[in-house]
């Protein structure tokens, strides 16, 4: 089910999609492709096939046409026909994506949970760790997270190391807003301005590139 469709920065769609819909209902929508049938045939869990299907639905519906998705060798999406530039995320039932024409894009989406509090030694540096404020821990972690892959999604690199070449500015956490943030893992060393939404279960983050 389409949840929401919206412009936002830059020119950039994002829309979101909450599955709950089975795997012949989402094939359906898809006209029984061949060949995504053939795909998610090679799929052991039944909740990556209905990413994998969800995902093109919600594609094809905020565009009105039926496009085809590729992975570069990286694992990042791409659209075939070169018409948007595009950036996927899932976390449980909720599926989002972010479209630009020209500019490169990143987005990404998590459940605020323990998670990022557990392993924050691996993806932030001291001085990121020491902003976080324990009355907000949980989702603060959960958007530096989230910041952090969606700019590792927007810059296209496979070796990345989020603690040291992923930099976040300090920013106060609140039920929208934007962060700022610079990559060190190339020789251009762009800085972003990463967006987000805290739902009452998730966080989402997204940027597009000046």
């Amino acid at each position: 089910m389409l949840l929401k469709k919206e412009n936002v920065e830059k020119g950039a769609i994002i829309a979101f999609w909450k599955i709950d819909e089975t795997v012949d209902e989402l094939l359906s929508i898809l006209h029984h492709d061949k060949d995504l049938i053939l795909q998610i045939s090679q799929f052991g869990s039944e909740k990556r096939k209905l990413e994998y299907l969800a995902t093109r639905v919600l594609l094809n519906t905020v565009l009105d046409d039926e496009k085809t998705i590729a992975y570069k060798l990286s694992g990042a999406p791409y659209l075939t026909d070169k018409s948007f530039n595009i950036s996927i995320a899932h976390t449980g039932i909720y599926v989002t994506l972010i479209l630009h024409p020209t500019r490169k894009v990143g987005i990404d989406i998590e459940k605020i949970s323990d998670r990022a509090v557990r392993v924050q030694h691996k993806f932030l540096s001291q001085n990121e760790i020491d902003f976080v404020e324990k009355s907000s821990e949980r989702t603060q972690l959960t958007l530096l997270w989230c910041a952090k892959e969606a700019l590792y999604k927007i810059i296209d690199k496979e070796i990345i190391d989020f603690a040291e070449e992923l930099r976040v500015s300090p920013f106060q956490p609140y039920l929208s807003g934007s962060i700022e943030a610079e990559e060190f893992c190339t020789t251009h060393q762009r800085r972003y301005t990463i967006y987000y939404n805290v739902e009452p279960e998730i966080c989402c983050v997204w940027t597009v590139e000046d």
